[in-house]
């Protein structure tokens, strides 16, 4: 299985006193443009997914549509639960487990979780290694199984900066 971690991009600051609550803060417009032209950078990847699971938190669910509309993948989007920026690594190895017939998925949501999940897919621990994923960045991890029973391998990493120059 081939997991490509995408980092929601730039979001309303967590002290706007229009924002009720973290979950609820939406994309800024420097935001959804450099998120637009991270996943144009993607296309020219000419990545094939099978499925997009995003956070239910606005900024992701607004970055996971701008992506899934630049791939014309629309269908393919799914709300994950687990992917919410309170979540655990635990819930969303667990939600995965339930997503095994797919051989290549992108997770879009929040830091630290899918700094954490990457840096855990390859190495099965959550203390050994660091990976800092950046807004609108992305990184691609293959694991023979989910839950992994060994280390998976890093295919890439890209800064949005990176997909924007590729677009």
């Amino acid at each position: 299985m081939r997991i490509y971690l995408f980092r929601h991009g730039e979001a309303l600051s967590k002290a706007d006193p229009n924002i009720a609550s973290d979950a609820d803060r939406p994309l800024v417009e420097e935001g959804i443009r450099r998120t637009r032209q991270a996943a144009e950078g993607l296309k020219r990847l000419g990545i094939a997914l099978d499925a997009v699971f995003t956070s239910p938190w606005l900024r992701a669910k607004q970055t996971a549509q701008i992506v899934c509309e630049v791939l014309e993948i629309g269908g393919q989007l799914k709300e994950m639960e687990e992917l919410a920026g309170d979540k655990t690594i635990e819930h969303v190895m667990n939600a995965l487990v339930k997503q095994a017939q797919f051989e290549d998925v992108m997770l879009v949501g929040h830091n630290p979780l899918l700094s954490d999940l990457a840096a855990y897919l390859l190495t099965l621990h959550t203390d050994w290694t660091q990976v800092d994923l950046k807004k609108s960045g992305i990184c691609t991890v293959e694991v023979e199984r989910i839950p992994p029973k060994e280390p998976g391998t890093l295919l890439w990493m890209m800064t949005a900066k990176q997909l924007r120059a590729m677009r």
